[in-house]
């Protein structure tokens, strides 16, 4: 992604919970709104290294992280969409 992106689009979205990804994307989906993303693994063991050195203390339930941005226009409605997925997804 290019600097310009980051300039243009608002991250309003992080977790290691695919899960919760996925109803995230879905509830900004449903409201019409926009959404780019990025997926970066931190893991040890990935598609470079394809190895398990270096994997002792590593918390594995966190070395995938997944980020959502929308554009600034979008960013307040998309806010309380990510709050709504979360209750929809954890309820209480």
């Amino acid at each position: 992604m290019s600097g310009l992106f980051f300039r243009r689009w608002r991250e309003v979205f992080l977790t290691a919970d695919p899960g919760l990804y996925g109803m995230v994307l879905q509830e900004l989906k449903e409201k019409g709104i926009s959404a780019e993303t990025k997926t970066v693994n931190h893991g040890t063991q990935n598609r470079q290294t394809g190895i398990l050195l270096g994997r002792a203390g590593e918390n594995t339930k966190i070395e995938i992280l997944y980020y959502v941005y929308v554009s600034p226009e979008d960013e307040s409605a998309a806010k309380l969409a990510v709050e709504e997925a979360k209750r929809k997804y954890h309820p209480e």
